[in-house]
C-alpha cells in the first residue's frame, strides 16, 4: 500500500513530469534521454557526407537539390536513464520525529522515483548512515515497482552519525552506470563533509541534484526562554545554554548562513539545489518548486 500522499490523482499528475538531465548518458536500452552515441531516433543531431552502404532513407534530398551532393541526416540516439536516490538515514533525520522528517524525505524521493518509473526508466535507492554496509536496493523499472521502492525506502529507521563522503564512497564503488543522482539530506554537517560527498558524485560524471530537508522546529525552535540542555542526536554530546530572543536570532542567523553556503556551493558546482520544509504540502513542492529550479522538463 502506498503512503497517504500518493493518491491516484497525485500519481496521475506525476506522470506528466519528466526529469531533466544535463549530460549525455550511454544506456543499454532504447529510451527517452539523449546519448552521445549517434542513432536513428527522432532527435536530429547533424549531417555528414554520404558513404556507400548508408541507409538511403536518411538522405537529405533538399541539400542534394541545392548542392548536387549527398548528405545523410544523423540523429542523436535516445537511451534509458538510471537515477540514483541517496537518502540520509542518520540519527538527525529523526528529529524531532521520524514522521516529521525522515518520512517526508522518503516521500520526496518516492515522488521523484515515480516520475522515473512512469517513463519506464531505472531507479535505485541508497540509504546512508554511519554504520558499515548501509543498504542499497536493486534497480527498479516500471510503475508496478513503486511498491518495492516504498518498502525499501522505509525499511530502515534513522540511526547513527554520518560521514557523507565515506558513506557515499562505499556505494559509489559499485556504481557501474552513469546517470542522475538525487541526494536528500538535512545537511546538518560541516561544509567539508557535504562538499567532499558532492564532489565524489560529480567525479563519477553523475548529474547531481540536492534536496535539503528541514523541519519547522529546526527553522524556528519552539523553546521557551530559560536554561536549555541541547543534545546532539548523532554524537550525544550536550550543550547547556540560556535560550532567549538573542540566542534564537543567533541560531537562525547561523542556520541561514549554513544553508546559504550549501546553496552557493551547489550553484558553483552545477548542482540543482532546493530546500524542502517538511510541513509544506508535497504536491506544492514537487509541482511548483522543483520545476522552477530546472529539475523537470
Amino acid at each position: 500500500m502506498l503512503p497517504e500522499p500518493f493518491t491516484p490523482q497525485f500519481l496521475t499528475r506525476l506522470e506528466t513530469l519528466r526529469l531533466r538531465t544535463r549530460k549525455g548518458f550511454l544506456g543499454s536500452h532504447t529510451g527517452s534521454y539523449s546519448s552521445p552515441r549517434r542513432g536513428t531516433s527522432l532527435e536530429f543531431a547533424d549531417y555528414r557526407r554520404y558513404s556507400p552502404g548508408d541507409d538511403l532513407r536518411y538522405l537529405d534530398w533538399g541539400i542534394y537539390a541545392r548542392t548536387d551532393r549527398l548528405y545523410i541526416k544523423v540523429f542523436r540516439e535516445e537511451v534509458d536513464l538510471f537515477t540514483y536516490f541517496f537518502i540520509d538515514a542518520s540519527a538527525s533525520m529523526a528529529f524531532p520525529s521520524v514522521e516529521d522528517k525522515f518520512l517526508p524525505a522518503t516521500h520526496v524521493g518516492l515522488a521523484l522515483s515515480y516520475v522515473v518509473l512512469a517513463n519506464h526508466d531505472h531507479v535505485k535507492f541508497h540509504l546512508l548512515h554511519g554504520e558499515s554496509a548501509s543498504p542499497a536496493s536493486p534497480f527498479y523499472r516500471g510503475r508496478r515497482r513503486m511498491i518495492d521502492c516504498v518498502r525499501f525506502a522505509t525499511s530502515l529507521a534513522p540511526r547513527g552519525p554520518l560521514n557523507l563522503a565515506v558513506a557515499l564512497g562505499e556505494h559509489l564503488k559499485k556504481l557501474r552506470r552513469p546517470g542522475k543522482a538525487i541526494l536528500i539530506s538535512d545537511f546538518m554537517m560541516a561544509a567539508q563533509s557535504y562538499q567532499g560527498g558532492l564532489n565524489l558524485l560529480r567525479a563519477l560524471n553523475l548529474d547531481v541534484a540536492v534536496i535539503q530537508i528541514l523541519t519547522r522546529q529546526e527553522i524556528d525552535p519552539p523553546f521557551s526562554n530559560g536554561r536549555l540542555n541541547v543534545v546532539d542526536s548523532e554524537t550525544n554530546s550536550e550543550i547547556r545554554l540560556q535560550w532567549n530572543t538573542s540566542a534564537r536570532q543567533e541560531y537562525q542567523a547561523r542556520l541561514a548562513h549554513h544553508n546559504s553556503e550549501l546553496r552557493s556551493f551547489c550553484h558553483q558546482s552545477g548542482i540543482h539545489y532546493s530546500l524542502y520544509v517538511s510541513d509544506r504540502d508535497l504536491g506544492d513542492f514537487v509541482f511548483a518548486t522543483l520545476p522552477a529550479i530546472g529539475l523537470f522538463k
